[in-house]
């Protein structure tokens, strides 16, 4: 692989990304809050760009950040999407890497206080929600990278131990169909309305799928095993990027497809195994021929038909390919 397309692609995405930002720290089009906002910081963290974060935390410190560590006001215009804590979660990652710690440590204890104390999942739909109500393998991978990064191994740790039994409790053994979430502590929920199922499987007989939540939940995976040498997390690590593998043709070339490519980053740097490299070649190939003659990526994996997706995507194609530049130049090495 080139490593150096991949430095000019992020060079020339964080370039276009600069450009959409506003004088007062927030970025085009502020009006979707979240949408636009969320893997901002993380993205400006990887490509060295603190005097640009900072002046986005200042604006999610001013019109967004609340006293229980919750990003409303500006922030959420509308209700944002089905995963209430996802995106906070995305904001205290990145500002955990940029030393913002007046945006992460309050995120991060709202993020703690929804996580299930039985079964380690965060739930779903956010402080409204009961321990009653739905977790899910989204909200949890990604809650539970930012605890990692946060130093609250413990919490990460029984995210981890959520995966892995999600996994186990797979009907089927996950063989044509991934389900991705479960009330209570109990079994996986197998029936939902057909309108929602991006929400609750994945399927492997069709195209189109969700591909970035069991993605995310096996970079998480790896780098709990990398904070921990626990086995158990880097056998959870090969069995979502194993499904992830038998799914359709476009698995490594959609929308929804960028963190297949971290995650594929992170297994290759600590097992070293070719096939995760093949992996990542293939989504970074699809990232690298999706970017505009501006830098700009148009569609992101949990975008909606926003004109914020275009900051989205391009912010986690940045991600990507950084995550995707420090893993295989650490192996080369």
């Amino acid at each position: 692989m080139d490593l150096r397309r991949c430095r000019s692609a992020s060079v020339a995405a964080v370039k276009w990304l600069l450009s959409q930002q506003n004088p007062d720290g927030s970025f085009v089009p502020a009006e979707y809050g979240m949408a636009t906002h969320n893997k901002l910081l993380w993205a400006l963290s990887d490509m060295g760009q603190q005097p640009r974060a900072a002046q986005l935390a200042a604006w999610l410190r001013e019109y967004a950040l609340d006293e229980e560590g919750d990003f409303g006001g500006l922030l959420r215009p509308t209700p944002y999407d089905h995963y209430y804590a996802v995106g906070n979660a995305f904001f205290a990652v990145g500002a955990m890497r940029l030393g913002q710690f007046a945006v992460a440590y309050p995120a991060l204890g709202l993020l703690t206080s929804l996580q299930h104390p039985a079964t380690g999942g965060f739930l779903t739909a956010g402080p409204e929600a009961t321990l009653d109500d739905e977790q899910d393998m989204l909200t949890t991978a990604v809650c539970g990278y930012a605890c990692l990064q946060g130093g609250q191994l413990e919490a990460a740790e029984a995210a981890g131990r959520y995966l892995l039994d999600l996994w186990e409790s797979q009907p089927g053994g996950a063989a044509a169909r991934l389900f991705l979430a479960r009330a209570r502590e109990q079994h996986p929920l197998t029936e939902y309305d057909a309108s929602q199922a991006a929400w609750y499987a994945l399927d492997t007989g069709k195209t189109e799928q969700p591909y970035h939540v069991p993605a995310l939940a096996a970079g998480f995976l790896a780098a709990l095993y990398d904070a921990t040498s626990n086995s158990a997390y880097l056998e959870g690590v090969h069995r979502y990027l194993q499904f992830l593998a038998s799914c359709a043709e476009d698995r490594y070339s959609s929308e929804r497809s960028g963190f297949v490519g971290w995650a594929g980053a992170l297994a290759y740097e600590i097992t070293g195994n070719a096939n995760y490299l093949r992996i990542v070649e293939e989504v970074v190939e699809y990232l690298l021929a999706s970017q505009l003659a501006n830098g700009s990526i148009l569609k992101a994996s949990m975008g909606g038909d926003l004109t914020s997706d275009v900051v989205d995507a391009t912010a986690e194609a940045i991600i990507v390919l950084n995550q995707v530049l420090r893993s295989l130049v650490s192996v080369e090495e």
